[in-house]
């Protein structure tokens, strides 16, 4: 059976965590579903993915990291016209008021219930029956 991984669904989304252990756990898990998956340990590496022609069809990223934050990051992106349009999922740790501050498509509490989470990537990229 290979290495796990489903066949290949076309949708790429951008992990970005400055979590390792948790960056890389959602980025396999997102392979086996059949997601190609970029890793970026902040924000600012994220952009740099984005500036080297990544195109993702979604960026799933933590909000409290160094460098650059989730924040950032998704200001960043919404003033670049062609990084405006990315769906943006937050995961992360935070209270009702910061949920209620997010411009985003989604935001999940950490832990995370992955089967809520892989089924809301895969309606955002398009996926869903």
């Amino acid at each position: 059976m290979g290495d796990g991984r489903a066949k290949p669904n076309g949708c790429r989304v951008l992990v970005v965590d400055d979590d390792a252990d948790s960056r890389e756990a959602i980025a396999l898990l997102l392979e086996q579903q059949g997601y190609t998956a970029a890793r970026a340990e902040n924000g600012r590496a994220a952009l740099n993915h984005l500036v080297a022609g990544f195109d993702p069809d979604l960026v799933l990223t933590d909000l409290l990291m160094p460098v650059m934050s989730g924040w950032e990051l998704h200001a960043a992106m919404k003033e670049r016209l062609a990084w405006a349009a990315i769906p943006i999922v937050v995961l992360a740790g935070m209270g009702p008021e910061q949920r209620g501050q997010l411009t985003v498509e989604d935001a999940f509490e950490k832990p995370v219930d992955l089967p809520v989470l892989l089924k809301r990537i895969a309606e955002l990229c398009g996926l869903s029956e």
